[in-house]
């Protein structure tokens, strides 16, 4: 392998090792308008919800014709090796480890795939997430909000959304809801 790839932290296709590379990603969640479908979405932007039993190809969103993932790019499915740099997310509603392969670039916080799947996932209340972190404060309820996001709320925060008329409303127990989300992607739950 050419020592400057590896000095760039690209791990090419000929060269692929033998087990994905494992990281840690959030996404939101999402319905259909008749609440039977639930899917995830990246964080960032308005990406395509990733699909269930199959992996995510990740595309370059600058539409440039290179291979993705690109050391001189961003584009790629994102993870971090940490788990502790996730609390920094905006508005997330699932945590969970993801397996990478395929091309993939590595990078000081973690790494950009060609091709990812998740591998265990578990709903947080977002608030409580960025305030502390995973394991916190476990989710009671999940509330939907408009265009079809989840947002799944702990107890307290529950609470507090109906007590400043926040505006949404109650679709289910989070306990039902994650249930449906690991039967979706055919995944195990994540104990922090």
């Amino acid at each position: 392998m050419s020592d400057t790839l590896l000095e760039a932290g690209i791990r090419p296709e000929s060269h692929a090792l033998s087990e994905p590379i494992m990281g840690w990603r959030v996404w939101t969640l999402h319905t259909n308008l008749r609440h039977n479908e639930i899917r995830m979405r990246p964080i960032a932007g308005n990406g395509a919800p990733w699909p269930p039993i199959e992996p995510a190809r990740a595309s370059c969103t600058r539409r440039r014709w290179h291979r993705v993932p690109e050391l001189a790019c961003t584009c790629g499915l994102h993870a971090t090796r940490d788990a502790g740099l996730l609390h920094r997310a905006r508005n997330p509603a699932v945590v969970g480890t993801v397996a990478l392969w395929g091309r993939v670039v590595e990078h000081e916080l973690g790494y950009r795939g060609q091709f990812a799947y998740p591998q265990r996932l578990m709903l947080v209340c977002y608030l409580c997430f960025w305030q502390w972190g995973p394991g916190r404060s476990a989710p009671k309820e999940v509330v939907g909000l408009r265009g079809g996001r989840l947002v799944p709320l702990c107890e307290e925060h529950v609470e507090l959304s109906r007590r400043y008329g926040y505006p949404s409303r109650r679709l289910a127990g989070a306990d039902e809801v994650e249930g449906a989300l690991l039967s979706t992607y055919a995944v195990d739950v994540l104990r922090i």
